[in-house]
């Protein structure tokens, strides 16, 4: 049967070796090798289909059978082979509850009808709700509210739900109850988001820091797709569909890094929080608005996860398109050498990598973030930075810190953590040129990434600087920056950046 895997250098990145896609091709069958196996047999499992290459002399995408794979380690040493995996975005943290309810669904032949609506009544569609009638056992039901703003709930009438979440459509706070009782017809509200609030999680951020905060440095954004047409991003100036399997049999998709067709809005919060400028009726900025971004798909139009040999060709375009900063809010599953090569030839390269830590709940940090060389920033909030009504007052939890700080309750931890940043409540651009809130370390990363953009533009002889040196400094600059909250080592690294 055969299999897709990564052929890269044993050591570094690209090598003469894999110059020549022939020396894969011209491998001694196996089954000889192991004296053994008839002329079909070797012929089969002696071919090495070359897929794709990040460069001629970089990794492969090969197809071939694990049996081929295993003659390719015994005649070429100087290569190793990684098979291919599957990385997820740092979901939201309503994604989470989602799966958690649909798990255990509580059934009920009528169910109950909720009403969303605004603070004056009108009805709210696309809100997310996701009902717990036990927590415990995630026994519940969830959907989304339709244009009335009412959702069906497979729940009986008159029940108590121990807990109800409501994720609110653009430009609305969400909503979080417990012990709430699910009468039919009941109706929740939601609260507007005022961008002219001082204590919303950016602007509290990024404080003082001018609005060509970051001017002059390239920021990589490595995610679901960025809305180069938001009028909030008009510093994005490109990029590229990284996704292979959409690529491979039209090149001319290459250009279609916008938002992913599905879960597609991830990318374009991320980006705004790097650095969205503020636009006509939109007063919202990103920690460095002066940056120039760029947008690397990386997961598909039809939804699921990116594979590691997507993320590691973004990586590398990202380095050959000059970008100084790449941002990951992704990762999930046991390390990955693929990656993990990537990630080491861009910092070679002087482009800092910094990631999410993962959004599992006190867990250990995820890979890419767990990476010793890779920045992995936990997600942290303030109490009175969103309505206490609001579903992100769920995920208030300790430790707790000064200026009402407090790590969000769904953040990973552990020794890898280097930093911690806003991940809570964070307002940013959605596509279609609009706004709303969201939490997750995803959220946590860009806002130290853009943090990062602001000191490299600030700071003229690390600019200068090449190769690992600019890499090392920057880093070393970012958390010298950084304030402790009083978390602890473990929750925050090196703290809050902000000293600047």
């Amino acid at each position: 049967m055969l299999k897709q895997y990564i052929v890269l250098p044993a050591y570094g990145f690209r090598s003469q070796t894999l110059a020549h896609a022939a020396t894969l091709r011209a491998a001694r069958p196996v089954a000889a090798a192991l004296g053994g196996g008839d002329a079909a047999t070797r012929a089969a499992i002696s071919k090495v289909d070359v897929i794709d290459s990040v460069s001629a002399d970089g990794p492969k995408l090969v197809r071939m059978t694990p049996e081929t794979e295993l003659q390719l380690r015994l005649e070429e040493p100087s290569l190793k082979i990684v098979p291919l995996v599957i990385y997820e975005k740092m979901r939201v943290i309503h994604e989470i509850k989602r799966v958690a309810a649909a798990a255990v669904s509580a059934t009920s032949a009528q169910g109950a009808v909720l009403r969303i609506e605004d603070a004056a009544g009108a009805p709210l569609a696309s809100a997310r709700v996701i009902a717990f009638s036990s927590f415990r056992t995630r026994a519940g039901d969830e959907g989304r509210t339709d244009t009335n703003g009412e959702v069906h709930l497979r729940i009986a009438s008159g029940t108590t739900l121990e807990r109800i979440y409501v994720y609110g459509p653009p430009r609305h706070w969400g909503r979080f109850e417990r012990n709430f009782n699910l009468a039919d017809g009941a109706r929740l509200q939601l609260e507007p988001i005022d961008l002219s609030q001082d204590l919303l999680a950016l602007r509290r951020f990024r404080t003082a820091l001018p609005l060509n905060a970051g001017q002059g440095v390239v920021v990589g954004i490595i995610d679901s797709g960025v809305d180069g047409n938001h009028p909030l991003l008009p510093n994005v100036s490109g990029g590229a569909n990284m996704v292979l399997a959409e690529t491979m049999g039209d090149p001319g998709q290459i250009a279609d890094w916008g938002p992913a067709a599905v879960d597609g809005e991830h990318g374009t919060h991320v980006a705004g929080i790097v650095g969205a400028r503020p636009a006509a009726g939109l007063d919202l900025a990103g920690v460095a608005p002066g940056v120039t971004l760029r947008s690397y798909r990386v997961f598909p139009h039809t939804g699921g996860g990116a594979t590691n040999y997507d993320i590691m060709n973004a990586i590398d375009r990202a380095v050959q398109d000059g970008c100084h900063i790449i941002n990951l809010s992704l990762g999930g599953g046991e390390e990955d050498e693929a990656v993990r090569a990537a990630i080491g030839s861009a910092l070679d390269s002087g482009v800092l990598v910094i990631a999410a830590a993962g959004n599992d709940g006190r867990k250990p940090v995820s890979f890419p973030g767990a990476l010793p060389f890779c920045i992995a920033v936990s997600a942290m909030g303030w109490t009175d930075a969103f309505p206490p009504s609001s579903s992100e007052a769920s995920d208030i939890a300790r430790p707790y810190g000064a200026h009402q700080t407090f790590l969000g309750a769904f953040s990973n931890f552990g020794p890898q953590i280097d930093l911690t940043g806003p991940g809570v409540g964070v307002v940013s651009a959605l596509p279609g040129g609009t706004f709303g809130a969201m939490s997750g370390t995803s959220m946590a990363s860009p806002a130290v990434a853009g943090y990062a953009a602001f000191l490299l533009a600030e700071d003229s002889i690390i600019l200068g600087l090449n190769g690992a040196d600019r890499s090392t400094a920057l880093r070393d600059r970012l958390f010298g920056s950084a304030i402790p909250l009083g978390f602890g080592r473990d929750y925050e690294g090196f703290g809050l950046p902000g000293k600047g």
